[in-house]
């Protein structure tokens, strides 16, 4: 059986060699009908939140919606009211990478999706890790095909983000000024991220450390950083041989600090201070936050990176 996210690579491929074409196609086709209510949908929180920036206050931009995501957006399921508003879109959002694992499961116009990552499929990091792992509420899943977290990466958040507000000025040509003026302002705030992440990470200073899950690949490449990942999830007790295992991993990898996508349970917290290993969150912002937003948790990240790293 064909690996949905493996088949994705393939389709983004093609995407990035017509993108252009595509969107100029969408641009004419909203434009015939007359439509004033254009709505993008996004495939994830930090698409929606890089369009949210470059269309507000923006005279004539179009509406954005963020389809409510239960859970892990990489193992997100459409319902069918979903199912209909992503079929009502006049541009699809897509993060690409693989993230969208349910797109060949329902029946799309091809011509009204924008790939946001194929621009970069030369920077995207493919997956051997084809383990099955037993976790969380999506239980039995695997991790393989691409790396999908690509906005851990500023910098191709930024490629990403250029996509998208080609996408904007395609559909309402006469806000280009404002959504690239917008624009700029975003990717200032995305570098300014990236300088003060790299200044985080740089305290490592080459030190081993572990992730909690294999989700952290582009985070990891950007910075240098010397990372395993482990299956561990924040809400559920390791078991036995999770310890064992952990234990085998830091006879090679000896580190002292492992980094979690939300806070652990104290119990592990607990366990892992016996070991010499402090526990420090980095979300990864793949769901809307139920506080602040994008900036904010990473900033809130960095912050904890700071008091946690001498």
């Amino acid at each position: 059986m064909i690996n949905p996210r493996i088949l994705f690579v393939g389709i983004a491929l093609f995407l990035a060699a017509c993108d252009g074409d595509r969107r100029q196609d969408v641009g004419q086709e909203v434009a015939t009908a007359g439509r004033e209510d254009v709505l993008l949908v996004a495939s994830n929180y930090p698409l929606y939140f890089f369009a949210s920036r470059i269309i507000e206050d923006v005279e004539g931009a179009p509406d954005i919606v963020l389809p409510d995501i239960d859970g892990d957006p990489a193992f997100w399921t459409p319902s069918e009211e979903q199912v209909q508003l992503l079929q009502s879109a006049d541009v699809i959002l897509l993060n690409g990478a693989g993230a969208e694992s349910w797109l060949n499961m329902i029946s799309l116009d091809r011509r009204r999706i924008v790939d946001t990552s194929a621009i970069v499929v030369d920077r995207l990091i493919p997956l051997d890790d084809s383990a099955q792992h037993q976790h969380g509420p999506e239980g039995e899943h695997s991790h393989q095909g691409t790396a999908f977290t690509t906005w851990l990466d500023p910098q191709i958040a930024i490629a990403q983000a250029r996509v998208l507000a080609n996408s904007l000025i395609d559909l309402v040509p006469t806000g280009e000024s404002q959504f690239r003026d917008k624009l700029a302002n975003l990717e200032q705030e995305l570098t300014e991220l990236d300088a003060r992440l790299a200044d985080a990470f740089a305290r490592l200073d080459g030190r081993p450390v572990l992730f909690s899950h294999p989700v952290y690949q582009y985070l990891q490449r950007r910075y240098g950083i010397n990372g395993e990942s482990v299956h561990w999830e924040p809400d559920v007790a390791p078991s036995t041989s999770d310890w064992i295992a952990l234990q085998q991993i830091l006879v090679s990898h000896p580190a002292t600090i492992m980094v979690w996508e939300d806070e652990p349970l104290e119990e592990t917290r607990a366990g892992l201070a016996k070991a010499g290993i402090v526990s420090v969150p980095f979300r990864t912002v793949a769901n809307a936050p139920d506080d602040g937003d994008f900036f904010s948790v990473m900033n809130d990240n960095v912050e904890r990176l700071h008091r946690s790293l001498p």
